[in-house]
């Protein structure tokens, strides 16, 4: 029993439980969400380019 008693510090109060749903939200979906959109962005600013046509003034015919 003191040993349950003494990891609780003083003054403390637990709030309210999550509810499932909230769970779920915030431990599964926000962060595979946030995989996404970074996966995405990186993506987008590491994808090849495509190639300029040349000019005459820097190509030799």
């Amino acid at each position: 029993m003191y040993l349950i008693l003494s990891a609780v510090e003083d003054g403390t109060v637990a709030g309210p439980g999550l509810r499932a749903i909230e769970t779920v939200i915030t431990f599964l979906i926000i962060p595979v969400v946030m995989f996404i959109v970074i996966a995405g962005l990186s993506w987008v600013g590491s994808r090849p380019r495509t190639a300029k046509t040349q000019t005459s003034i820097t190509s030799i015919n």
